[in-house]
């Protein structure tokens, strides 16, 4: 199938200052992704644009079969599932995370503690959405699974979707959980950072926390930073008040509600 052939329909939107533009031949298809497009990046940041865009992402539907392209670039052709798209919402996530403008994206889990943002960077599979979903059962506050959100201040704001959960189906299927199921409030304004633990899940660890020097933080910060490779200097700055503001913790962790006892208990008796 040659991209260039066929009919496309167009979508356009910015969100922190990322235009990203979305075209296909299938207009159902394009219709189903703007109604979707909230679940994925939260419905406050998103705005309708009419102008250029520089994330440029092509879905084109042949049969049973999708081919994605990003700027020219192809992604994946194959086989059109449900897997398939959310792997393409995962793309539209990364893009935004990548070139924020004004924000520095951290891929973690957050959550709301007295008054406090309490941070959680990880990759995938290191456990972060489990941690996050047993403190909001626990009455902490939702803020995201997925990205911290930082300014210019070292200010952490809400990226409060659905919790991509595994293990409900099997170790690897994520499934979206609405934070209402799990009783949680979800969090409306930007929050000062108490804290930044990385922590890893591994079977019969235990949670002992080393505390880490602003230096020392900021280096095990950094590759969990999306923001980095476009606009490095500023997110140096904002990790340097970070690092400097707030506790920075590492461990291994076992369960996670065994985790979230240590953690709270930790928080109350550490200051910043």
């Amino acid at each position: 199938m040659q991209s260039q052939q066929v009919v496309r329909f167009r979508y356009a939107f910015q969100s922190f200052g990322v235009k990203i533009g979305i075209e296909s031949n299938n207009l159902g298809l394009l219709n189903s992704i703007r109604t979707e497009l909230p679940e994925i990046v939260p419905e406050v940041y998103l705005e309708e644009y009419a102008g250029e865009t520089e994330q440029n992402f092509l879905l084109l539907t042949d049969g049973n079969k999708i081919r994605i392209e990003k700027n020219g670039g192809e992604l994946c052709n194959v086989e059109f599932t449900e897997g398939t798209l959310n792997y393409f919402y995962g793309r539209i996530s990364l893009a935004i995370a990548q070139n924020a403008v004004g924000k520095v994206f951290l891929h973690a889990g957050v959550i709301g503690y007295k008054g406090n943002a309490i941070i959680f960077p990880g990759d995938s599979f290191s456990g972060k959405t489990t941690i996050v979903s047993e403190l909001i059962k626990q009455g902490a506050v939702y803020y995201s699974d997925e990205f911290a959100v930082l300014d210019e201040n070292g200010l952490n704001y809400p990226f409060a979707r659905k919790l991509s959960v595994r293990g409900i189906i099997d170790q690897y299927l994520q499934v979206d959980v609405a934070p209402e199921d799990f009783g949680a409030q979800t969090g409306k304004l930007p929050l000062p950072v108490k804290a930044v633990f990385l922590t890893q899940y591994q079977p019969d660890g235990k949670l002992e926390f080393e505390l880490l020097s602003a230096g020392k933080g900021m280096l095990e910060m950094v590759p969990h930073t999306l923001t980095m490779a476009s606009n490095p200097k500023y997110s140096l700055q904002v990790l340097n008040i970070l690092a400097n503001r707030a506790i920075i913790a590492k461990s291994k962790r076992g369960d996670a509600p065994e985790a979230v006892k240590f953690l709270l208990k930790f928080l109350e008796t550490e200051t910043v």
